[in-house]
């Protein structure tokens, strides 16, 4: 089942919300690193954002995420917009990083901190960066308190921890970062390079799955995903969070 859950993702732009621009708007909100800086892309996908942060910032950015065919794309890519040299793809998991403390300049962290929790997350993040470093990681929040019920059910089995906005800021602030800034995604970055072609995908994997039940409900469970999402648009976003280590 987890083979499948990566073969919805892999044909796809991205593997979550977001967009160039946004990370774009992200990465301009950082400022006063060195001019070779040292970044973690942790959980990286194929890497659709790791090529921006790479073209934006230079250094060395390291792409790590647990699925090496993920990583087989990105390198790929890397190649292709010439930042094979910038980049580095590395299998590793987040929950053993594999590198010094005091060593990163940046962690960028789209759609993957919740693997570890917020709370965790920012936590166990924190050694690995310099004093002065940045983290730039989005997180799904509630941005209302009057959820409907379907939503919520939803949503309490694929991620209970999920907070709302003013919860998370409050963690942030707990934790002993500075909040640079923060954002919401907006629904361009939800549909355009990722539920648009993610339920286009779904179509074809109906075709292929069609007499494997376990696999089916893994895809309508993604559809539901989508569903909800396109009904209920107001009431939860992926927020960009931009922190810097005091």
């Amino acid at each position: 089942m987890e083979d499948l859950l990566y073969q919805i993702f892999s044909d796809i732009p991205r593997q979550g919300p977001g967009s160039r621009f946004s990370t774009l708007q992200a990465a301009r909100l950082i400022t006063d690193v060195p001019e070779e800086p040292v970044i973690l892309d942790l959980g990286c996908g194929t890497g659709a954002q790791t090529l921006v942060v790479a073209s934006h910032f230079g250094g060395k950015v390291y792409a790590v995420d647990n699925f090496k065919p993920y990583l087989q794309i990105l390198e790929l890519n890397a190649i292709k917009f010439g930042l094979n040299e910038t980049i580095v793809c590395r299998p590793g998991d987040m929950f053993n990083l594999d590198f010094p403390e005091n060593y990163f300049d940046i962690i960028w962290a789209e759609g993957s901190v919740y693997i570890l929790g917020f709370a965790n997350g920012l936590k166990s993040l924190k050694p690995h960066l310099k004093t002065g470093g940045y983290v730039a990681a989005t997180e799904i929040s509630w941005l209302r308190e009057d959820i409907p019920d379907d939503l919520a059910a939803f949503w309490e089995i694929e991620y209970p921890d999920m907070k709302t906005l003013a919860s998370n800021l409050k963690t942030v602030a707990a934790s002993g970062y500075q909040l640079v800034d923060y954002f919401a995604l907006p629904p361009t970055a939800w549909w355009d390079e990722f539920y648009t072609p993610l339920e286009k995908r779904l179509v074809k994997l109906r075709q292929q799955f069609d007499d494997d039940d376990e696999a089916l409900e893994l895809i309508e469970l993604t559809q539901l995903e989508i569903d909800l999402y396109r009904k209920y648009p107001d009431y939860y976003s992926y927020i960009f969070y931009i922190l810097r280590k005091n």
